[in-house]
């Protein structure tokens, strides 16, 4: 690494840092300070001044590392702080010899909150450079407003490749590694000799269950590579927080010109059943609301802003737009189906009942058509419930291409309460095409920052 305590200086150009990148943003200054440093002359000095809080200004450094073989490293600094308001910290990217991001870390990553006025302290992150690295990009940045100093950055080869792991670490990614083996729709696309030398390689030294994080990221990305973009992991807070709180975002409703309903309708990740259900009766009751009280010729649900979650309370709330019966299907790797409907206030999958509005609300016409918005945002259960419409003889999708996170999700518990979400299987309408990657409109229209395109192009298809 070059210049990791800020020393060199170019007189000929005060404004650049010899060995590192940076841009300098509106709101924020970077310089060298040598009345304020942790060790030698200088230190390096980020303030931000009147900026907003989601703002940043960062600097960065490429270092080349030998791909060869599983790396283990540390990268360290000294920080210094004065009123930070929002945050500061240091990232890690690992890069291939394709120029792809092949690992991360991060203060966010491994728990390191550094806030307000602090004085100079040691902080490190551990970073693992897989086979095939070229280089790491080490980078310090402070968000929002406040003064940040940074010093004596070092990246080291950790020593713990000879400690052999625990008996714990060795279960606990042997089971999760069980669970994709036994139920990944891309197991057969994994190469598994290869999976076992890099899990047997990244595991020495590690010796408790927070240490496998390394591990779990590693299949993560295995599997990414392999085409699931889908599966993830929720550690235990948020699993405990899905599993007993509301989501924050509610759905929203409104009439507009011409007698337009307009439902819009969000992410909902919580499992809560309360609030599943008041969720799903929010949904009806603005339905019901707007088409007592006006004559409604037409309907629009915008699902652009839906990131996923929990599809049940989304297509329990809208059903009254829907139609009665199977809406799509879950298709499992052995070729079965699973339907999805929705039955005078009940959605369920097969014969089950996940949520049941009641009483339900039926429309005054269910002739009207129905104009359903998507785009990239919407992902995942906002998918499903796209899909859900796809194939009513009234109802056209307007918008882009959707995220692409189409596959069915099932549920893994982890020794140490988190939990593996992890893709075993497709998803299908009910006339049978199967949905591998993204959702594509009947009406593509491009969004604009302006003019809510989309909108428009629904509303005249309506009119």
């Amino acid at each position: 690494m070059k210049n990791t305590g800020f020393e060199s200086r170019n007189t000929a150009y005060p404004d650049s840092l010899p060995g590192w990148y940076f841009k300098a943003k509106p709101g924020f200054k970077v310089s060298l300070d040598d009345k304020d440093k942790f060790e030698g002359n200088f230190s390096l000095k980020v303030s931000g001044d009147k900026v907003d809080a989601g703002q940043f200004q960062s600097f960065s450094q490429e270092i080349n590392v030998n791909g060869s073989s599983v790396q283990k490293k540390s990268v360290s600094c000294y920080i210094k702080t004065t009123d930070v308001m929002t945050k500061i910290g240091v990232w890690c990217q690992v890069w291939d010899e394709k120029d792809k991001v092949i690992g991360f870390e991060s203060f966010d990553t491994q728990h390191i909150v550094i806030q307000g006025t602090t004085d100079w302290k040691k902080y490190t992150l551990s970073i693992t450079a897989l086979e095939g690295a070229k280089k790491i990009v080490v980078a310090g940045f402070l968000m929002g407003n406040g003064l940040a100093w940074f010093d004596d950055f070092q990246v080291e080869e950790l020593q713990t490749m000879s400690i052999p792991p625990s008996a714990a670490v060795l279960k606990y990614i042997n089971d999760f590694n069980g669970f994709i083996k036994k139920n990944s729709i891309y197991k057969d696309s994994l190469d598994w000799k290869k999976i076992s030398r890099d899990i047997a390689a990244l595991s020495n030294g590690l010796q408790t269950i927070s240490d496998t994080r390394v591990l779990t990221d590693y299949m993560i990305r295995e599997l990414r590579k392999a085409g699931d973009n889908h599966s993830f992991i929720q550690n235990k807070t948020q699993t405990q927080t899905s599993a007993t709180g509301a989501s924050p975002e509610k759905p929203m409703s409104k009439l507009l010109e011409n007698g337009i309903g307009y439902i819009m309708v969000p992410g909902f990740s919580s499992a809560h059943y309360p609030s599943i259900l008041d969720f799903s009766t929010t949904i009806q009751s603005q339905i019901k609301k707007l088409d007592e009280e006006n004559d409604i010729k037409g309907w629009i649900v915008d699902l652009r802003t839906n990131t996923g979650g929990n599809m049940h309370p989304m297509i329990a709330g809208l059903g009254p737009l829907l139609r009665e019966g199977d809406l799509g299907y879950f298709i499992k790797e052995d070729g079965k189906r699973q339907r999805w409907y929705y039955e005078q206030g009940r959605e369920g999958i097969e014969k089950g009942t996940n949520v049941r509005v009641n009483p339900c609300y039926k429309l005054k016409n269910n002739k009207n058509r129905i104009a359903v918005l998507i785009g990239n945002s919407t992902c995942s259960s906002g998918e499903m419930v796209a899909i859900s419409f796809i194939g009513a003889h009234n109802t056209r999708l307007f918008g882009e291409p959707s995220g692409g996170y189409v596959t069915s999700n099932s549920i893994f518990w982890l020794a140490d309460g988190a939990t593996l979400l992890l893709a075993t299987g497709f998803v299908s309408d009910t006339n049978k095409k199967i949905y591998s990657k993204k959702i594509i409109p009947d009406v593509m229209v491009k969004s604009d920052s302006d003019t809510d395109l989309v909108l428009k192009a629904a509303e005249e298809w309506l009119h």
